[in-house]
């Protein structure tokens, strides 16, 4: 199993915006206190599920959770092509987050262990409101399809796990 937190810094303190946790060919993207979660499995079904724990109404943070790809609706999900047939890269999903005011809306981050992306605020524009977090599936043979369909991610906002195959990446781009 592979999990990642997604993380963004602002000064000294250390944001959790989403956890990506991989599992063989399953990939799971949760966005701590929403009380949903994106599941991408083997078999290529994808879908949002409720979780038991959910923030109280009007406390969940400021984002937006997409679908990946597009696919055959099938039941309460979608039926897409599956990330263990790696022959392009192919995004799983993408949150798109507020970040106005990080110390109201997220909570701090304070783990040390683990597989950690951190995405430093100030590298970005003055006047950045919002990121996107994209997390794509990109086998090792053909990342040119990473990078065509995401062209001009910068090297600071681009993490890689790549002691699986296909490898996940995870990119940030200010909004």
């Amino acid at each position: 199993m592979i999990e990642i937190f997604i993380v963004i810094k602002d000064g000294t303190n250390k944001y959790y915006l989403l956890k990506v946790i991989r599992r063989e060919f399953d990939v799971y993207c949760i966005p701590p206190h929403l009380g949903v979660h994106f599941s991408l499995h083997e078999s290529g079904e994808s879908h949002f599920r409720y979780e038991e724990k959910t923030a109280k109404s009007g406390e969940e943070p400021p984002l937006a959770l997409i679908m990946g790809e597009a696919g055959t609706p099938v039941g309460k999900g979608i039926i897409r092509s599956p990330i263990s047939d790696p022959g392009r890269a192919s995004g799983i999903c993408t949150a798109i987050f507020s970040i106005v005011s990080l110390n109201q809306d997220f909570r701090k981050f304070n783990r040390s262990r683990g597989k950690c992306f951190v995405i430093d605020t100030g590298i970005f524009p003055k006047g950045t409101g919002g990121i996107e977090v994209g997390v794509w599936a990109v086998p090792t043979r053909n990342q040119v399809s990473f990078e065509f369909n995401n062209p001009d991610i910068s090297t600071d906002l681009l993490y890689k796990v790549t002691n699986c195959e296909p490898q996940i990446w995870i990119y940030a781009r200010p909004l």
